[in-house]
C-alpha cells in the first residue's frame, strides 16, 4: 500500500501532529519529513540527501510552509518563507497524479497571502472587510489612499504573511500610523477600518461540511479574539453561518479550510481564510469531532 507523505516543520511542534497521531491509530503507513531535510535537484526531490520514491507516495499533506526558527541558545530568529519550494513540489505531483488537499486552488493561486486573498474574494464577490494595499508606504501615499477609500480611525494593519494574530496592529490616530509606517516602506500591509465587535467566529470546512463553529472573544482589555492570544472559545450554533461557510469554500474550490467570520447588521463577512489551520482551540470545545480523522477520511477518499 502507497503512503500518506506528511511535511511539516517539526515533528514535535508540527500543528498537524493530530493528524500523525490519527494515523497510527488507523494503521495506515505514513512518513513525515521535515522541509528542513528537503533538497531539490532539478526534478529530485531528496529527503535527508536521499531520492524521494513518489511511486511509494499516495497522497502528501502539508504543513505550513512560512514559519519561524529560533535557536535555543542565542535566540536568534530565521524567518523562513518557503512558499516557491512549496509550489514547485507541487506541480510535481500534479505530474505524478499524486493528491493533496487545496492542491488545485494553490496551483491557481501560488502567492497566497492576506493581500491576495483580498483580491481574491473581491473577484469571486466573497464579502469581506475593506481592504487598502500599497506598493510603497510612505506616510503621504498611505494617507492619501485610505483618505480615498474613506477609511476613518481607528484602523487594522496586518502584514500579509503573519498569522494566528500576530503582526496585527490597531492604530487609533495619524500619529500611530505614520509612526507604523516609518520604516516599513516596502513591507507587504493590508490597511482595513476597525470593526468592532463582541466575538468572531472560526468555521472548519472538511469535504464540503461544516464541522461546527467555534466563537471566540478576547480577553479583557484586549481586541484580538484569536484563540492563540488567549482568547475565550465556545461552541456556537448558527445553521445560516455554517451554509455560508461552505459556500465560500465551495466558490474557491476549497476541500479543507478554517475560515474566520464577523457576523454584521447585514449578513457575514469573512475576515479571512487559513488553508493551514490549528485545531487545538476547535478540538478542546468539540472533542467529539475528531477533526485529524476528518482529514485522512479527505485524503483515503481522494487517494482512492
Amino acid at each position: 500500500m502507497k503512503k500518506i507523505l506528511l511535511i511539516g516543520i517539526g515533528e514535535e511542534t508540527s500543528p498537524k501532529q493530530p493528524v500523525m497521531t490519527a494515523l497510527k491509530r488507523t494503521g495506515l503507513t505514513y512518513l513525515y519529513a521535515k522541509w528542513s531535510d528537503l533538497s531539490f535537484c532539478g526534478k529530485t526531490v531528496c529527503l535527508k540527501n536521499v531520492e524521494l520514491d513518489l511511486k511509494k507516495i499516495g497522497s502528501v499533506f502539508f504543513d505550513i510552509f512560512r514559519f519561524p526558527i529560533t535557536k535555543k541558545i542565542s535566540r536568534k530568529e530565521f524567518q523562513f518563507n518557503l512558499e516557491n519550494e512549496f509550489n514547485v513540489f507541487l506541480n510535481l505531483l500534479e505530474e505524478k497524479k499524486i493528491y493533496t488537499p487545496n492542491s488545485q486552488f494553490f496551483l491557481q493561486n501560488p502567492f497566497y497571502n492576506k493581500f491576495s486573498q483580498m483580491h481574491l474574494f473581491a473577484s469571486k464577490k466573497i464579502p469581506t472587510i475593506p481592504t487598502v494595499h500599497l506598493c510603497d508606504n510612505t506616510p503621504e501615499k498611505v494617507s492619501a489612499a485610505l483618505g480615498k477609500q474613506g477609511f476613518s480611525f481607528p484602523l487594522v494593519a496586518k502584514e500579509s504573511y503573519g498569522g494566528g494574530g500576530n503582526k496585527v496592529w490597531k492604530l487609533s490616530t495619524k500619529k500611530e500610523l505614520d509612526a507604523f509606517v516609518e520604516n516599513r516602506r516596502n513591507t507587504n500591509i493590508l490597511f482595513q477600518p476597525y470593526m468592532k465587535n463582541e466575538a468572531d467566529y472560526r468555521a472548519i470546512v472538511i469535504g464540503g461540511k461544516c464541522l461546527g463553529l467555534m466563537k471566540r472573544s478576547a480577553q479583557k482589555g484586549e481586541w484580538k479574539n484569536n484563540f492563540s492570544l488567549g482568547g475565550k472559545v465556545e461552541k456556537h450554533t448558527d445553521a445560516k453561518m455554517s451554509a455560508f461557510a461552505v459556500r465560500v469554500c465551495k466558490k474557491l474550490g476549497l476541500e479543507s479550510a478554517g475560515l474566520d467570520i464577523l457576523s454584521t447588521k447585514t449578513g457575514f463577512i469573512i475576515i479571512e481564510i487559513n488553508l493551514f489551520f490549528g485545531i487545538e482551540g476547535f478540538q478542546s470545545i468539540y472533542p467529539e469531532i475528531a477533526v485529524a480523522e476528518k482529514i485522512i477520511h479527505l485524503i483515503k477518499t481522494k487517494t482512492i
